[in-house]
């Protein structure tokens, strides 16, 4: 290894959320680059960050405060950086999601213009919902697939929901600027429904998953959902910066749907283990058909090779037992 102040500077945002703590964790581990973190307290987070991360990766993390509506924060963190890989954004479905993902992102992209002496490529967590709500006319018609050539668009009849058309502006306002304002490279990384364990875990993610094994559901739900592996999306990240044909390119992160019954088949083994997983499957019918979304370009370019379904879901519920987020019916 060569002396550290010799490695790459990687600024990573939002280090302390469900994702930006593993793409945090993947690079500490990948040990190429020096790592600085971003969060909005230190002081309130470092409790949160010491529960996730071992004391070897705390010490290789240098941690700065920044907000993404405070533009000049984000600017200052990114200073001496040669790669940005941008998390911070909110994901819950409650509204309010636009100001701060599409202000954070384009604080982002100035700081990589106010920094492009040292700057080489910004990687930014974009979202399939940003790739997969286009106007009836643009829909992918079966057999054609959602590739990164698709985008949403907030100005169909009936718009976006609040968090996907946070996702689209976001994540055109990067690739608006960066055509605007050349110097620097740009990734993006459009991730479906992100699952399994990560070393900080809260979020919209790990409240589904806890709803399913905590006694919320009285019945095995119906239907499909779209999901990848946190492990597996924050690896595109780093992949991004280490392969040089992934510069200026978007990229779907999705291994496959999962039917519902056997999804929570796999949860219920947990039941012996103090989970309240429902056995009973609830009338109707589930989804029919294939796969509607293209995961190509990233095997392809980035060489990622997907985490089976259940291992990422038995994986994650181990993870919320051994956490206490899963409690014995004793416990409760």
């Amino acid at each position: 290894m060569s002396d550290d102040k010799e490695r790459p500077l990687v600024v990573i945002t939002g280090v302390t959320g469900y994702l930006g703590s593993q793409v945090c964790l993947t690079f500490l581990e990948d040990d190429s680059f020096r790592v600085r973190g971003t969060v909005r307290s230190v002081n309130s987070k470092m409790s949160t960050l010491r529960e996730g991360f071992s004391d070897e990766h705390m010490a290789k993390l240098d941690l700065v405060e920044a907000d993404l509506n405070d533009e000049a924060s984000i600017i200052s963190a990114c200073e001496g950086a040669t790669y940005i890989v941008h998390t911070a954004s909110p994901f819950h479905f409650q509204g309010d999601c636009v100001t701060p993902a599409v202000n954070g992102t384009s604080a982002i992209m100035r700081a990589c213009s106010q920094h492009k002496d040292t700057l080489k490529l910004c990687v930014l967590t974009s979202s399939c919902a940003a790739v997969m709500g286009p106007a009836k006319e643009d829909q992918a018609v079966p057999p054609a697939k959602y590739n990164e050539s698709y985008w949403s668009n907030p100005d169909r009849p009936g718009g976006l929901i609040d968090y996907m058309k946070s996702k689209t502006l976001a994540e055109k306002a990067a690739w608006d600027y960066q055509a605007a304002n050349p110097g620097f490279d740009l990734v993006t990384i459009c991730p479906t429904f992100i699952m399994g364990p990560a070393p900080c875990g809260k979020g919209t993610s790990v409240e589904w998953l806890t709803k399913a094994m905590d006694g919320s559901k009285s019945m095995i739900p119906r239907g499909k959902n779209g999901f990848v592996d946190v492990r597996d999306v924050a690896l595109a990240h780093l992949k991004a910066i280490q392969i040089p044909e992934a510069a200026n390119k978007r990229f779907i992160l999705y291994n496959e749907k999962v039917l519902l019954p056997e999804l929570y088949g796999w949860l219920s083994k947990f039941n012996a283990k103090g989970a309240n997983v429902p056995t009973t499957l609830a009338e109707g019918e589930d989804e029919q058909g294939g796969d509607l979304v293209d995961n190509t370009r990233s095997k392809q370019v980035l060489n990622i090779e997907y985490t089976p379904s259940e291992k990422t879901f038995t994986d994650h519920a181990e993870q919320l037992i051994s956490m206490g987020a899963i409690k014995a019916d004793s416990q409760k």
